[in-house]
Formats: structure tokens, sequence, C-alpha cells
């Protein structure tokens, strides 16, 4: 062992304006803002160093789970994808809706494009026509996709699809455990990648965007090379992963997940294994782990600083940890 994380005096901001289970938490660029989301489709907006919350965006009549949401560079635009069957952009300072697209199916994933002008929505599958990514222009008016790519037939639903660096690939992840690469520009799949066989529910790239970690339900989170999908480290635990994230800062990687949320009403915190481990992203070795949630933590997130981390849970929390000095002092 290296070494573990003291977290004895670790006092997490704990954050409470959801009514349901969270599904995505999301920090701004320059890591001052957290977005948090959930299966009820309220979305919140909080200060990170204290917790204060902001303010709430509202779309109005009954709004479907929001799945996930992206910022933009400047952090003047919200993109959200909802189950509702709509994918939206909304203005972070006042709230309005700026743009509003209707899908033929509920949207899982979104992603804005390196330069603010684009935004990816994933659909879900109906019927007989598979997931597939509509790419909408953000400074248009126009309702109808400039461009949508096309899951194959018999393709297990997809579950996130994200621009890689210089928006020339679309990382796709799928409940199949498939890992698929689109160029962008022909819409053709460039490269397929299936390591594992169970649900991969989250990916999420490193600051730079040449690495990303892939968390799966088979109790494991891989770390890929975005290029060439070539696996690079796993990280193995004693449960089902719903999300994992890279540390720009230290060479960690965290890792969240707990039994299925069907089960948590008769298992105690510690026997449902709630916590977020952290993993040595070389040596691939648990260094440490942190508790506080009473149900499956759904997401998490490292601030761009890598001085805190953020974890929204099942049981409706958001839990903010501002690192203690002793984590800087562990060994590299």
């Amino acid at each position: 062992r290296r070494g573990r994380i003291c977290v004895a005096k670790m006092r997490p901001i704990l954050l409470k304006g959801h009514d349901g289970p969270l599904t995505c938490v999301k920090y701004n660029r320059d890591g001052d803002l957290v977005f948090s989301t959930c299966r009820r489709g309220r979305i919140c907006v909080w200060y990170s160093d204290d917790g204060e919350r902001l303010g709430t965006y509202n779309s109005g009549g009954k709004p479907g789970a929001v799945m996930q949401v992206d910022v933009n560079y400047h952090c003047d635009k919200l993109a959200a994808a909802s189950m509702d069957q709509t994918g939206r952009i909304w203005d972070v300072e006042t709230g309005k809706i700026l743009r509003e697209w209707k899908l033929d199916a509920g949207a899982r994933g979104v992603s804005i494009a390196l330069g603010d002008k684009r935004v990816a929505v994933l659909q879900d599958p109906f019927g007989d026509t598979p997931s597939c990514v509509k790419i909408f222009d953000i400074e248009s008016f126009s309702e109808e996709p400039v461009q949508t790519i096309q899951m194959d037939y018999g393709c297990p639903k997809a579950t996130r699809a994200m621009f890689g660096p210089s928006n020339e690939r679309l990382i796709v992840s799928t409940e199949g455990g498939a890992l698929l690469s689109y160029d962008v520009a022909s819409g053709e799949c460039i490269d397929e990648r299936c390591d594992v066989e169970m649900e991969i529910p989250d990916i999420t790239f490193s600051t730079d965007q040449m690495l990303f970690i892939a968390a799966c339900k088979d109790n494991t989170a891989t770390l890929y090379d975005t290029t060439t999908l070539e696996p690079l480290k796993t990280y193995k635990s004693d449960r089902p992963i719903n999300s994992a994230a890279i540390s720009p800062l230290m060479d960690h990687v965290v890792l969240g997940g707990g039994q299925s949320a069907a089960d948590v009403t008769t298992t105690s915190s510690r026997a449902g294994k709630f916590q977020a481990l952290f993993y040595h992203k070389i040596y691939e070795t648990e260094v440490g782990k942190v508790g506080g949630h009473f149900g499956p933590i759904n997401s998490l997130m490292f601030n761009p600083d890598g001085r805190s981390f953020v974890s929204g849970g099942e049981d409706g929390y958001l839990r903010i940890h501002h690192f203690d000095p002793e984590y800087y002092s562990l060994e590299q």
C-alpha cells in the first residue's frame, strides 16, 4: 500500500435542493459553480466554495427527468438532456431558455462542442429505431439538427455521447459495454471496442481530453486513450460503478457507485458500499475512501483545480468535499 487519504478532518458540505435521485453533477470551467440535476426534472446551481444555492432552472409544465447537463467554456450557456423528449439551452445568469429542440424519444446525454457553436444530444431508441446523436447549431433558430449520427440496428442503448478533442470525434458508451468512436465530419464509426459485457453508465474526460475513464456495472472502471480506444489501466472494486473521474492535480481517480437502488432500503450505508473510492492512477491501488451517502453514488466530478470534488447520490443529496492538507502530501 502506498499510503491512505486522511479523511478524519474532512467536513463535507451537504446540500439538499432536489426531491429525487440525482443524475448528474457538473462543475463549470472555473470551478466556482456546481450544476446538479435529478429525476424529478429540477436543475440547481450552487457556489462550490460554500454550497450556497444560486437558483433553479425551470422549464415549465411537468418536466421530465434531466439526465445530464453540460456548461460551455464561458459559463453563459447550459445544455440539458431531458426525458421529456427535449434538449434545451439555458442562459446561465438569467435562467431563460434560449433554445429548445423536440426529439422523437427521451434525451439521455448532452455535450457542448469546443467553440460553443454546436451541441450533441443523445436520443434514446424508440420502436425499431436505435439510439442516435443529433447535433444542433446553438446559434441558429432552426429546430432541425444539422447532423444525425445513427447507431447500428441491434446496437444496445447508448448511455453517453461526448465530443472529443477538437470536435473531431464523438465517443459513445452503451448498455452492452461497448465504446464507439465516430468521426463527426462523416458520421461513420471509425473505432469500436468492447472490453466488458455490462453497462457503461458514464464516461468522463481528463482535462486535456486525451484520456477518459469509463465506469462499468461489472465493478470496474477503465482508463482509455481517446485516440485509439486502447485500455491503459483498470481499477477493480467490490461494487457496481456508476461514475468515475480523473483528478487534474494528483495521480488519482475517484469511483462512485454501490449496490442497486432497489435494495438500498434493506441495507445500511456501510454494507451498501456507497463510499467514493480513490485509486492511484498509475499503480491501480486503492488509496482511500470517503463515505457519507445513504444510497448509490450516481455522479461525481473533480473540481477543475483538483482541490475538491462533488458527488450526487440516489439519496437526493450533493456532497462537496474540500481536501485537507494531508491529501496533497500523499506519495505520488
